[in-house]
């Protein structure tokens, strides 16, 4: 019988990231420690892109053998399928921890795992339909169930990202179009609540992609971006409150009050920002920052509408002036700007200035 292997002593364990002895936090992979999570979060994309690459070299020949045993196999195939969709599980997580990192020159690579956890997603379910047995389908589908919350649409969605981080925004629009015909088909054939929450994902990945770009002036200032994104953000909306996800509705609302803002539609925005002041109370307490995030967009959207309205009686008193037109003076505005800018009860929330 073989001797086992001890694990070294923590004492003689070096730190894989500053060299430090007495490391005791191991990393997944059981290859290397840490002497903290400070030490391993510093260091977590590079060697996690390590262990990525390691890990897909090992599946990337197993997947060789079976696909020499396939053909009426089908428990190879079964296999095969199996391993082609934890494959794809960690192309996905090595782009997506690539992007996470916001740092530039990893975007292409990250580019090449998601486009080639797409190609194994798509494979997996081609075949699928092919497996031979009753038995085989079974197993399959129960394969892709589980792989369901990190499968095609979350690839789909962080690929749109990542194409707006590199600024190739008509890759982030076809992919983002390309994931919402997806998903509106697989609906048509069967409606499921986790197909709903990705369908709202995507409307509010579109809808951010819109505001973004209208932010940035990519659109000069075309305003139909923001009337396209409002539509998918209430179709997003809806979506979480049939489902009773109130917390992701909450986001939704915050977002959909800065397109109102954008529109100048200040009393909508108001009131869409005390819906999500509430849902964000209910889910994550009054001191969360997201609670204050809302107090700050309430501020702000009072401060764009006093300026739109100081803008829009500048605009009128010039025309005045230029057409010999005798002026008015208007209680009403000022009160309304003085309001705004004073009173409490004018700015939706007490306390907020």
């Amino acid at each position: 019988m073989a001797a086992s292997i001890r694990p070294a002593p923590t004492l003689y364990r070096v730190c894989y990231n500053c060299n430090a002895p007495g490391a005791d936090v191991k990393c997944s992979c059981l290859a290397v420690y840490y002497c903290g999570l400070t030490c391993q979060q510093a260091h977590i994309l590079e060697h996690k892109h390590e262990c990525v690459c390691k890990s897909i070299q090992k599946k990337g020949a197993v997947i060789s053998r079976l696909q020499v045993q396939g053909g009426s196999n089908g428990v190879a195939n079964v296999k095969l399928m199996m391993l082609e969709q934890e494959l794809a599980r960690v192309h996905y997580k090595v782009g997506r921890l690539m992007l996470k990192s916001h740092q530039a020159a990893k975007y292409k690579a990250a580019v090449t795992h998601f486009k080639q956890a797409l190609h194994l997603y798509r494979k997996t379910e081609a075949s699928h339909g092919t497996l031979c047995g009753a038995t085989a389908r079974a197993a399959a589908g129960k394969l892709a169930d589980k792989a369901a919350p990190e499968g095609l649409y979350d690839t789909l969605i962080d690929l749109g990202q990542l194409y707006g981080s590199m600024r190739e925004h008509d890759d982030e629009l076809q992919v983002h179009q390309e994931a919402l015909q997806e998903v509106r088909v697989d609906i048509v054939h069967a409606s499921t609540p986790q197909l709903e929450i990705h369908l709202s994902n995507i409307l509010s990945a579109m809808g951010h992609m819109y505001i973004s770009q209208y932010d940035s002036q990519i659109t000069n200032g075309d305003k139909g971006k923001c009337t396209d994104a409002n539509a998918l953000l209430e179709e997003a909306l809806s979506i979480q409150r049939a489902l009773s996800r109130y917390c992701m509705a909450a986001d939704i609302l915050t977002i959909l009050a800065s397109v109102h803002g954008y529109l100048e539609m200040f009393d909508e925005a108001r009131n869409t920002l005390k819906q999500a002041l509430d849902l964000t109370r209910r889910c994550h307490g009054e001191e969360s920052a997201k609670v204050a995030v809302c107090h700050q967009r309430m501020a702000c959207n009072c401060e764009e509408q006093v300026e739109a309205i100081i803008k829009q009686l500048s605009m009128h008193m010039e025309y005045m002036l230029t057409n010999s037109i005798r002026l008015f003076h208007s209680p009403g505005s000022r009160v309304l700007v003085e309001g705004l800018q004073k009173k409490l009860q004018y700015n939706g929330i007490e306390g907020v200035w």
